[in-house]
């Protein structure tokens, strides 16, 4: 097996809802429709402040053996500013909500899944297996895995710490989470999450809905994510110019390949296409 088809995902941590108000609750705060989170179906998601900005986003998976119960799953910090912030409104709803530390999290490449775990159908974006839970989305090549920490049915195989192939298939995707640094920074289409279906339009109101829903019908131009891609001898710069050197876009992420450097960039609204670049690099290739 390859290195990077096994990957430990250490920074995850997941926030768990418990209740008959917990639909109810996140239904009311965040942006996904959590009429759609079903046993075999999961959501990606985000929390806004009343001004519309991000300040955390997640995954979102129901717990099958519960009736009421899901799992947040996000960067640690930020799932702990999420449950502060949920927290506030949980004395309103019958519920009980904890950071449940009981998971530890691997990517696994799709193929080595499928020859490994002959029961897995690709189909099902959530599913149980006798070990773990198994969760995918977008067109993401990793599939990523919920195990009991005491649970080792990859014991004897090769995994990696190394981030560098999941931030990759990040990017491909454009899939950006939110991190502590991150937070209350971005509106939800500077991260294009317009794009990745993080925001519902047709559900109901939710925290900062009022100014997100006005930016996307009433903006005539609107933000988004592209990939791109360097030669891993150019230097990157946080700020991304257009061909008259004026900024263009923000680099959010990258993730290195043998002979280049992949960039996902946050474009500003008025960016529509050309050449673009970094301060001190040539022209970025767009993917």
């Amino acid at each position: 097996m390859k290195s990077n088809e096994l990957i430990e995902l250490d920074y995850l941590s997941t926030l768990e809802i418990i209740g008959e108000g917990a639909i109810d609750l996140l239904q009311g705060q965040i942006t996904a429709d959590m009429t759609k989170v079903t046993d075999s179906q999961n959501c990606l998601g985000a929390l806004c402040n009343v001004k519309g900005r991000v300040e955390s986003s997640f995954l979102i998976v129901k717990k099958a053996e519960l009736k009421d119960a899901f799992l947040l799953i996000g960067n640690k910090e930020v799932m702990k500013t999420t449950q502060g912030i949920l927290q506030r409104y949980a004395p309103f709803y019958k519920l009980e909500m904890r950071i449940n530390d009981e998971y530890k999290f691997i990517a696994i490449d799709e193929d080595f899944l499928s020859f490994n775990f002959s029961e897995t159908d690709l189909h099902l974006n959530v599913q149980y297996h006798k070990d773990f839970i198994r969760v995918h989305y977008l067109e993401k090549k990793f599939h990523l895995l919920l195990l009991d920490k005491e649970v080792d049915c990859f014991k004897g195989l090769e995994m990696t710490k190394d981030l560098n192939a999941w931030e990759k298939d990040n990017i491909l995707n454009k899939d950006f989470n939110i991190k502590p640094e991150d937070a209350n920074k971005y509106t939800p289409h500077e991260l294009g999450y317009h794009q990745t279906k993080r925001i519902d339009f047709e559900k109901g109101c939710y925290t900062g809905q009022e100014i997100v829903a006005r930016m996307h019908y009433r903006a005539k131009k609107l933000p988004f994510l592209l990939a791109g891609s360097l030669d891993t001898d150019e230097s990157t710069s946080l700020e991304v110019l257009n061909q008259e050197g004026k900024k263009a876009g923000t680099l959010l992420s990258t993730a290195k390949e043998e002979n280049s450097n992949f960039c996902l960039i946050s474009m500003n609204k008025n960016y529509e296409n050309g050449e673009i670049k970094f301060k001190d690099s040539s022209a970025i290739s767009i993917k």
